[in-house]
């Protein structure tokens, strides 16, 4: 055996050798390079996170309301906090701040129907009729049953709530919302189609999904959340019916008026909205449904991202909601701009007081989280603005970017002076690029008055003849100035 020391190698060898080490060691540095660059890449930048500290500063400065938001990447965790608990304690609001998440929940309870299915104890085809007393009917459309899964993706032609809800307040309504009387609605309810078919939210749906995975189950809701969600993730401040250390920890709430307005007492509606949890405790839960921390619940909770419908509805009883957009179990993207390069879904709750938004990228594995107290912004808004990496200012704290085809202008008659007037232009469209502004008069439609039109008349003039261009005729009354305009349909965004 010969062994040659790197003092004999001669000089044309060493030159090779040292070639060779230093392409190795330079491997080496861009193999181990990889995952920091990715992070840095697809993490949250220092300059985002000094715009939420922005925002938090100049937003809940004098108040007594409170917002808590949470980024999620590669790097790790990151909380940021403003405002007031307002709960007679001294406590700051801080990652531990407990607060009541509204719908938020029913993505629990879509993860507990794929943890029972995992488990062999339910099928996702199997009829929800199979688990509940055979006193209870169940309706049918078309000889067709409803299913689990038709009940997890808001496809059992069951509306938002039922027509049987009681009480003087909405609070009261949802608070005194019985089992027995969920019963009575599903024994008197006639589905309009054929379940499956169509996604329409629902709230007593969702109820009803939680319901029956108990029963089956034999324990009730709570357990099922804490025992196979909070339990495998450690998320020990997320529950149901709060211990008093964790009421010492919650933010209060408070109506239009400022008073108090504590969290709705939920009781049939809990797997619908009935869930307690904090930014620290719903950070793990995102960072395990984008990968980023996996755990024995990422496989399930895949499962749930599988996009099923797309909404046209969105919700009648909501003016300007807009559509769920592509909906799974039960996260939604809301028809939210999508930039490329990101895949997300995300999931709004709230009641009274109480606003909440989660959300995550499945392709830059990101995640974000907002809690709020505030009733003058959007948790939901704010959400998507973060997870899409645009600017969090005010204007979008209301309003999350979409990417729409359109003119880029809203209009309404002016009930004073009966013209047809516009209320608001959006940047980045070709009424934006052209100049309009708020408060113009439109005159003429395509060459066709406007006087004595209503606003649905009016729409049908702008999409008349089927052409992407619109001429417009536009009055400036401060100026006295009269234009004429042409638009051209077009992608734009909302906001951003």
């Amino acid at each position: 055996m010969t062994i040659t020391l790197l003092s004999q190698i001669p000089p044309e060898g060493m030159r090779i050798a040292r070639t060779r080490t230093t392409q190795f060691v330079c491997y080496l540095a861009l193999l181990f390079a990889a995952p920091f660059l990715a992070a840095a890449q697809y993490g949250f930048s220092d300059a985002e996170a000094d715009g939420i500290k922005a925002f938090l500063h100049d937003n809940f400065r004098q108040t007594n309301a409170c917002m808590v938001i949470g980024l999620a990447d590669q790097r790790g965790n990151r909380i940021f906090s403003a405002g007031s608990l307002d709960n007679g304690t001294d406590r700051a609001v801080d990652g531990d701040t407990v607060f009541f998440i509204g719908s938020v929940s029913k993505t629990f309870t879509a993860l507990l129907l794929q943890d029972a299915v995992e488990r062999g104890e339910m099928k996702l085809d199997d009829p929800v009729a199979k688990y509940l007393p055979t006193s209870i009917k169940m309706p049918t459309h078309g000889g067709k049953e409803i299913t689990l899964l038709d009940l997890a993706t808001h496809a059992a032609g069951f509306p938002a709530d039922p027509d049987n809800m009681t009480g003087a307040t909405v609070k009261e309504q949802y608070e005194t919302y019985t089992v027995e009387k969920m019963y009575a609605f599903l024994s008197g309810y006639t589905l309009s189609r054929d379940p499956g078919t169509e996604f329409e939210y629902s709230n007593v749906g969702m109820a009803l999904l939680g319901h029956v995975i108990a029963l089956k189950a034999g324990t009730n809701f709570e357990s099922l959340v804490v025992n196979r969600i909070c339990h495998p993730l450690h998320t020990d401040s997320t529950c149901i019916t709060l211990t008093p250390e964790l009421k010492a920890r919650l933010a209060m709430g408070h109506d239009d008026s400022g008073k108090p307005s504590p969290p709705w007492q939920l009781q049939a509606y809990s797997p619908a909205g009935g869930v307690y949890s904090t930014a620290n405790d719903l950070l793990k839960y995102v960072s395990a449904n984008a990968g980023l921390a996996p755990s024995s619940l990422t496989p399930l909770m895949k499962e749930t991202h599988v996009v099923r419908f797309k909404d046209s509805r969105g919700l009648s009883d909501v003016p300007g909601f807009g559509v769920f957009g592509r909906t799974a179990m039960d996260w939604v993207d809301r028809g939210a701009y999508q930039p490329p390069g990101m895949e997300r879904l995300g999931h709004a709750g709230g009641a009274g007081s109480y606003h909440a938004w989660v959300g995550f990228d499945k392709k830059q594995r990101r995640g974000v989280v907002v809690l709020t107290t505030a009733n003058d912004v959007s948790s939901e808004a704010i959400g998507w603005t973060l997870i899409q990496r645009l600017p969090l200012r005010r204007e979008n704290a209301n309003e999350f970017a979409k990417e729409i085809v359109g003119l880029g202008f809203a209009f309404d008659l002016d009930k004073k002076t009966h013209t047809l007037r516009i209320t608001k232009v959006y940047p980045k469209s070709s009424a934006g690029q052209a100049g309009l502004s708020s408060g113009l008069i439109i005159q003429k439609i395509n060459r066709v008055p406007t006087a004595g039109k209503s606003t649905a008349e009016c729409f049908s003039l702008l999409r008349a003849n089927g052409s992407p261009k619109v001429r417009l005729e536009l009055v400036n009354q401060e100026r006295k100035e009269t234009n004429t305009v042409e638009l051209t349909r077009g992608k734009f965004l909302t906001s951003g």
